[in-house]
């Protein structure tokens, strides 16, 4: 079907909705949906149905939710922005019907008068309230009228603060305007405004930026009695020779100025031969973390330009970070935030304890097996059966780390229920994702070597005893990587249930042990991705001794970051080490179950209408050590595919400083967008969303490179099918491995033909056929 006239039988719907044939609309409606991608305007006629049928905005604000993105007017945006606006309007909410008409106005090249006109007019009134709440801060109709521009020029940040400052003076607060507080690290933000947090905050000025906003920053903080170094715009200074802008932070220093919390200083802007060779704002910022915060951390704030070009800053690599994510280019200039300082400052205020004491701390035993569970007790009790099923003698321990949803227990109770002393039970203090969740648990482990499974995971019998015998052989090596073997529990992923694997023919204690280079790793993953799980993960395929994460977080500045736990750990170790033990030689059991967390996450863009409950899971988790992507990142999209995350953690690196900026001449972002393209799923409901998003990335990297993608990857992505959802689901179904024996020696089977139940029983399999 073409565009032209899939948009035309959309018409046909918005006829009949109009005609009040609502029985006639859904089955044109419903016919429709069955070709794939949905695109945008279809959510927009269908939302017009749900509206008509129901009498309310809710059911259709519903579906809308999260279904475009303002990055520029492509196809369906524009009735998407109507609709909202009458949406609200509904509700007679004027203020969120502006903000409407403005984030779209935001991507429009050129206006009509009347829109001219109005835009003047709203930021009259922008200025007027700024004017009149400076004014007299004390009045509450002042207040009340700036939050409410705010609020209209989509400011989070902003809104966000003033509504502090506003509970802080016990002001009546706007009832209805909750969800517009919740978005990333919001949490933390949040938590740093409280009277209790004694953490210091920094505000650059950015000279294309409301200075006005930066006044009530001020003093809306000074309010909450905050120290605040505030950055002002750096002063033009003429130099005769060239000098080193680090030598001029410590001038900008001495004249800083100190009114009760608030220091003032003064940066520079060098001068020579009429040329600029920069400013020292990075070293000013560096100097601070160095010498001045007893807390060791805090809070940045400018706009999203700035922060992103001090995060580009060497010297700020590994200690500097925007919390803030990307909305849409137009709001940019807006204020933002992040965190500047000790790595471990801060996640010691994220994990509310100690990190650096944690960190710093002597191995007391050999060995710890770390776990981080969520909702998760039935695949956990298997998979702590096979981590207490070891041949080993020595001591070792067993860190279960409890990231369930509030008032979920059962991992407690099976904690209790087993009681084995080996066993040591955390529970997190907030919900965390994945990565945090690592972070958390794995600084707990007093093991002089860590090794980490999911809760749908197993070690092998063997696993630590030949740990042991391997570091007596190789006692320098920091990490040590091996194979694994693989099981898809019962009802994963269809026709994929009860796959079990043996990736070769194994001889007992034959290790085959080698190294491998930063070279065979990079050269693996960029010439065929799907060989990216081979790096050198910390999870599953590989441990490390406890002292490596000392190394880990001086090379990167960071423990556990990025987008997924696993494949940024492997690139971060593949990246840092010029070579890498490995051992031809299994020692774990990758195990697949609907309820893998990791699982979820790989294929959530494949999620139906009814299932994005676990969307918004991963939303709440990032209220608080949300990941957000660099700017290096955005030159990627991040459509949720492992093979997105594969790319977008390999431009951390970059952000990180371990791997050079130079270095992106050198990647393949052809190879790549196509990569991460043929991993979309277009029944994804989100696919229009994703593919534009796609295609603003690729604006990033000049027209030619558009051109390309426009070609190669956009008019292909909108191309219409029928999709038969009934074969599909049959295709799902039906196994899709073959059993036998690969040129390895080794073996696919089907478990359920050897009454293998879950991942224990898989171990005892994996044990008698082996015979290891």
């Amino acid at each position: 079907m073409t565009e032209k006239r899939y948009n035309q039988l959309l018409e046909q719907c918005l006829d009949l909705i109009e005609e009040k044939r609502l029985e006639e609309a859904l089955n044109q409606l419903e016919s429709l949906y069955k070709i794939k991608p949905t695109r945008l305007y279809w959510y927009v006629v269908k939302a017009l149905y749900l509206w008509a049928k129901s009498q309310s905005p809710g059911p259709a604000l519903e579906i809308l939710a999260d279904k475009g993105w303002h990055l520029f007017p492509y196809p369906g945006i524009k009735e998407l922005t109507e609709l909202y606006m009458k949406l609200v309007n509904s509700y007679q909410d004027i203020q969120d019907m502006q903000r409407h008409r403005l984030l779209y106005l935001g991507i429009c090249k050129e206006y009509t008068d009347e829109e001219e006109e109005w835009l003047i007019e709203m930021n009259r009134r922008f200025i007027d309230a700024k004017s009149k709440f400076w004014e007299n801060p004390e009045s509450e109709s002042a207040a009340e009228y700036l939050l409410g521009q705010y609020f209209v020029f989509h400011n989070n940040v902003l809104f966000f603060l003033l509504l502090a400052y506003m509970r802080h003076k016990n002001m009546p607060l706007p009832v209805g305007r909750e969800w517009f507080c919740d978005f990333l690290n919001s949490g933390f933000l949040s938590e740093n405004l409280s009277p209790e947090s004694e953490v210091m905050f920094v505000l650059f000025e950015d000279e294309n930026s409301d200075s006005m906003d930066e006044d009530i920053i001020c003093y809306i903080l000074q309010q909450l009695n905050k120290t605040i170094y505030r950055i002002k715009i750096p002063v033009a200074l003429d130099v005769e020779h060239e000098v080193n802008l680090e030598d001029t932070a410590a001038v900008s220093i001495d004249t800083t100025t100190v009114t009760g919390k608030l220091h003032t200083i003064y940066p520079a802007s060098i001068i020579y031969n009429g040329e600029s060779i920069g400013d020292n704002r990075d070293y000013i910022l560096n100097y601070l973390v160095q010498n001045e915060w007893k807390n060791r951390f805090a809070v940045v704030l400018t706009s999203g330009t700035l922060m992103d070009t001090l995060c580009c800053q060497p010297i700020l690599k590994k200690n500097l970070e925007r919390l803030r994510n990307f909305g849409t280019p137009a709001l940019e200039m807006q204020t933002v935030f992040g965190w500047a300082g000790d790595y471990l400052a801060y996640i010691s205020q994220i994990h509310d304890m100690d990190a650096e004491r944690l960190l710093n701390m002597s191995p007391k035993i050999p060995y710890s097996i770390v776990i981080p569970a969520r909702n998760s007790a039935y695949t956990l009790r298997y998979t702590l059966m096979t981590c207490l099923n070891q041949r080993y003698k020595g001591n070792y321990e067993i860190i279960l780390s409890d990231n369930s949803t509030p008032g979920n227990t059962e991992v407690y109770q099976l904690f209790k229920e087993l009681n084995n002393p080996k066993i040591r039970y955390y529970r997190t203090p907030r919900e965390y994702n994945l990565s945090r969740s690592f972070e958390f648990a794995i600084l707990h482990a007093e093991g002089e070597f860590l090794l980490t499974l999911g809760s749908d995971d197993a070690l092998l019998p063997w696993a630590l005893e030949t740990l042991d015998e391997l570091r007596k052989t190789y006692p320098d090596e920091n990490i040590i990587q091996w194979e694994r073997g693989f099981y898809a529990w019962p009802g994963f992923n269809g026709g994929q249930q009860n796959q079990f694997v043996i990736p070769r023919n194994y001889q007992k204690r034959e290790f085959r042990a080698e190294y491998r280079s930063r070279q065979f790793y990079f050269n693996a993953i960029f010439s065929n991705s799907d060989q990216m799980y081979n790096l050198p993960n910390l999870y599953l395929n590989s441990g490390c001794k406890r002292a490596y994460l000392k190394t880990i977080l001086e090379k990167s500045g960071r423990l556990f970051d990025g987008i997924c736990q696993d494949l940024y750990m492997g690139v971060v170790n593949a990246a840092m080490n010029d070579k890498i033990l490995n051992i031809h030689y299994p020692l774990v059991i990758a195990g697949m179950s609907d309820g893998s967390i990791g699982a979820k996450a790989n294929r959530s863009h494949s999620l139906k209408d009814g299932e994005t409950d676990f969307l918004n899971e991963m939303k709440r988790m990032a209220n608080v050590g949300g990941h957000c992507t660099s700017v290096y990142e955005r030159l990627m999209p991040e459509v949720m595919t492992d093979k997105s995350s594969l790319y977008n953690s390999i431009l951390r690196m970059i952000a990180r400083g371990i791997v050079a900026e130079s270095d992106l001449e050198c990647f393949n972002f052809r190879k790549w967008f196509l990569d991460v393209f043929h991993q979309m799923d277009i029944r994804d409901p989100l696919y229009d969303k994703k593919i534009h998003y796609f295609r603003y990335t690729a604006s990033l990297h000049g027209k030619d490179f558009l051109s390309w993608f426009d070609e190669n990857i956009y008019h292909h992505a909108l191309i219409q099918r029928l999709v038969d959802e009934e074969k599909l689901a049959k295709i799902h179904d039906k196994k899709c491995y073959k059993e036998g024996t690969n040129p390895a020696g080794g073996q696919t089977l089907d478990a359920a033909k050897y009454h293998v139940k879950n991942i224990y029983d898989a171990t005892k399999l994996f044990e008698k056929l082996t015979q290891l």
